[in-house]
């Protein structure tokens, strides 16, 4: 051991804080220097870094490029079966996730009656339950569509 420790710490303390700050010095040196260099006389150059730093938008002026875009024509009319074979029978007619199999009357019934009837079953299918997204994943469904597949799904179930 050294027989001033107080004077070791200190010469050590310095030395450190002096090793940090040519660090610094030199990092600030090298730092200044590559950044005098101008920008480049060729016209391509420039034109180039024009053309990497232009803004990625542009201001709209025009009214009518700002009116919304028309509204997609309505979807024909689908029938109670057509529904139920491109929407309702990927859940319902396997019985994934819980849902109640199509001509499974016992798992039918219970909801059909805690539902209070189809308005009470639509109500469900409007909003979705537990794992069954709203109108059972196709929105565009209309009300009158919903509830004819699901009469065509009772009466496939031979309930009511």
């Amino acid at each position: 051991m050294s027989a001033n420790p107080d004077k070791s710490f200190i010469l050590t303390f310095l030395g450190v804080l002096g090793a940090l700050g040519a660090f610094t010095v030199s990092i600030i040196a090298i730092a200044a220097f590559m950044g005098r260099h101008d920008r480049p006389q060729d016209p391509q150059a420039l034109a180039r870094l024009e053309a990497r730093i232009a803004p990625v938008g542009q201001e709209i002026t025009d009214a009518a490029a700002l009116a919304p875009p028309p509204q997609a024509a309505p979807h024909p009319a689908l029938t109670g079966e057509q529904v139920v074979a491109q929407v309702c029978s990927a859940c319902h007619g396997t019985g994934v996730m819980g849902a109640p199999k199509i001509g499974d009357k016992a798992a039918w019934e219970p909801r059909f009656k805690a539902a209070g009837g189809v308005d009470g079953l639509l109500a469900v299918a409007q909003k979705g339950k537990n794992l069954m997204p709203p109108r059972g994943g196709k929105p565009d469904l209309t009300d009158a569509e919903l509830k004819s597949a699901i009469e065509t799904m009772l009466k496939q179930s031979n309930v009511q």
